[in-house]
């Protein structure tokens, strides 16, 4: 367990809220969204410190490093290792989620991953590889997880996600023609969705029957919200 001095208390991705251990990821919709922004700013803090509890260039203890502008920062302390000076920041996976649709924007593709429950599904994600741009990532995820290519990936907003610490990048983008080839590894299922479909898919809960889609407040249901609604 971790224990923030500068917010709430962590064990793993549980937070301790109101005096009880709950999922993190079940106070996205029942808090402002600047309120869940504040617990994934603190979970990220705690994950940083916890994950760099010692230097990875000499295995020497790490200690706040002094920089008045990020107060986070972390140093060796061992004064001979080149970690004394090269700082340590806190610092975050970046991920895309891709609202792909086809014929004039009225479908949209949804997939399922190996890891979920049978009728849920969601955006096609992934993370972003070094030397690779946002928009490169969509393109990239989507062929390696559906054999579909995509075109004019745009960008539509971001989200901190708190597991542990990422920043969701959401994109819409066209698919060009091609056949649905899920790879079968991450993705065992992806189908094309109509808005009627979509609006009547119960929201995602252990005990829902049918087409399960992520809670309101995640960013790729707002996504999914904003396609329904013909906003992109």
């Amino acid at each position: 367990m971790k224990e923030n001095p500068r917010g709430p208390r962590f064990n793993g991705d549980q937070v301790l809220w109101k005096g009880d251990w709950v999922p993190l990821r079940s106070l996205l919709t029942s808090l402002p969204p600047e309120e869940f922004a504040r617990l994934a700013r603190a979970r990220g803090l705690a994950f940083f410190e916890a994950t760099h509890a010692f230097c990875g260039r000499c295995g020497a203890p790490m200690e706040p490093a002094p920089d008045a502008g990020t107060p986070h920062a972390r140093r060796c302390s061992a004064p001979a290792c080149e970690g004394r000076a090269a700082f340590s920041y806190p610092a975050f996976s970046v991920a895309v989620l891709a609202a792909v649709t086809r014929r004039g924007g009225e479908e949209l593709l949804l997939a399922h991953n190996t890891a979920w429950p049978g009728p849920r599904m969601s955006l096609v994600a992934g993370f972003l590889q070094p030397g690779e741009s946002l928009e490169d990532c969509v393109r990239r995820e989507v062929l390696e997880e559906t054999g579909l290519r995509v075109a004019r990936p745009s960008f539509r907003g971001s989200q901190a996600w708190p597991f542990p610490c990422s920043l969701m990048c959401g994109f819409s983008a066209e698919s060009e023609d091609g056949e649905l080839r899920p790879d079968g590894v991450e993705i065992d299922r992806a189908e094309w969705v109509t808005r009627e479909r979509f609006r009547a898919a119960a929201e995602w809960s252990p005990s829902a029957e049918g087409l399960q889609v992520p809670p309101r407040g995640s960013l790729s249901r707002q996504l999914m919200d904003a396609w329904a609604a013909g906003l992109q």
